[in-house]
C-alpha cells in the first residue's frame, strides 16, 4: 500500500486594506429603533415607558460600573507593576 498524497495548501486570504465603515447604519438603527420605542409606548398607552426607562437606567448604571471600576483598576495595576520594577 501506498500513503495517500497529501493535497496542497490553501492559498493564503489577501489582507488588504481594511474597507471604510459609515457610521450611518448606526444612526438609522438608532432612528428605527427610537421610533419603534415611540410606537410602543404609543400602542400600550404608555405602559411600555417605564420599562424603557428601567432599561435605560440599567445600562447606564452598567456603563457608569464599567468605567469607574476599568479606570480605576486600571490605575492599581500600573502604580501595582511600576512599585515592583523600582
Amino acid at each position: 500500500m501506498s500513503p495517500k498524497p497529501v493535497p496542497p495548501l490553501p492559498p493564503s486570504p489577501d489582507f488588504g486594506d481594511k474597507p471604510r465603515t459609515s457610521y450611518w447604519s448606526l444612526v438609522l438603527v438608532g432612528i428605527a429603533l427610537l421610533l419603534c420605542m415611540t410606537l410602543l409606548t404609543f400602542l400600550t398607552l404608555g405602559l411600555f415607558g417605564p420599562v424603557i426607562l428601567l432599561g435605560f437606567v440599567v445600562f447606564v448604571v452598567i456603563g457608569l460600573q464599567y468605567l469607574l471600576w476599568g479606570w480605576l483598576f486600571e490605575r492599581v495595576y500600573r502604580q501595582g507593576r511600576d512599585q515592583s520594577d523600582d
